[in-house]
């Protein structure tokens, strides 16, 4: 990897890590991908506009010797991506919500996050749950807590169901991410993980995730001025498990792999995922006139 890296790029280095090496206090990440050059080339502009607000914390793309984004070694199409190493701020993730709030007048549509839940649960049932063995202990664990992960996904979709019906108005959109696990600047303005949905879709998983507290969640959405409807689709987002489903799938797609350890990790996630629901439940219930649910209560 060395050599190529040095064949395409002309950086001399000497440790590779998890697909990434660093150079002169900047970051490198390789990447395998399957999009286009010309679609890459998009997401670069894009970028650019970032950069502009967010100058040095921004993540860009490599071109390599030959002025193009994807380079080949192996047979796979690899991309080169940088950012400046250092520390990024919640303050960061709040500016970007605030800068592309209703950028090119995004909507939210419901019905397309209805039918990828559906799709996911349906997926899980089908495909990663059959898959488990129940010789091994960590699997027979895994699968009880999936359960009960399965039904509270039915009730978060059934949730957001509600909330279509409710509230006609729509939701303004702004530039989120598909996932934040944490807050460094990969993770935000990693150009793959961004994606334009309602704020809420980003403070569920800073909550989720630890990053905010249930005070700084409550202290933000004042500040963005939230709606009933808005508070809502946030409690669905909340309500949502992902952590013993991300290990579910990650078991099926390489069912060779000792996941013990990552089972029970996910396993504790989830059960202090069940206990901020019921907070953040409990102050909305308490503050708000939102529609209930009803097993929450008791």
């Amino acid at each position: 990897m060395q050599s190529f890296i040095f064949d395409y790029y002309g950086y001399n280095v000497k440790d590779i890590i998890d697909s990434h090496f660093d150079y002169q206090n900047y970051r490198f990440i390789l990447i395998s991908t399957t999009e286009s050059e010309s679609n890459i080339s998009k997401l670069d502009d894009f970028l650019i506009s970032l950069r502009q607000n967010f100058e040095d914390d921004i993540v860009y793309f490599v071109k390599n010797r030959y002025n193009q984004y994807i380079s080949l070694n192996d047979a796979t199409n690899i991309i080169l991506l940088t950012y400046k190493i250092g520390d990024i701020q919640l303050d960061t993730l709040q500016k970007m919500h605030m800068i592309y709030q209703n950028y090119n007048q995004g909507r939210l549509n419901l019905d397309e996050i209805i039918t990828l839940w559906e799709q996911r649960i349906e997926y899980l049932e089908n495909q990663c749950l059959v898959i488990l063995n129940f010789d091994n202990p960590a699997h027979k664990d895994l699968y009880e807590y999936a359960m009960y992960a399965i039904g509270m996904a039915e009730n978060a979709l059934q949730y957001m169901s509600d909330l279509k019906i409710d509230f006609k108005e729509y939701f303004v959109t702004t530039l989120t991410h598909r996932r934040i696990k944490k807050l460094d600047k990969w993770e935000i303005f990693n150009p793959f993980n961004l994606i334009f949905d309602h704020s809420g879709r980003d403070l569920a998983e800073l909550y989720k995730n630890d990053i905010i507290t249930l005070n700084q969640l409550i202290q933000i959405t004042t500040q963005y001025r939230y709606k009933i409807s808005e508070y809502q689709y946030l409690l669905a987002r909340i309500l949502f498990p992902v952590s013993v489903f991300d290990i579910l799938e990650d078991i099926y797609l390489d069912k060779n792999y000792d996941y013990t350890e990552g089972i029970y990790q996910a396993i504790q996630a989830q059960e202090k995922h069940m206990q901020k629901v019921k907070s953040f439940y409990k102050y909305m219930i308490s503050n708000l006139n939102i529609r209930p649910i009803r097993w929450l209560d008791l």
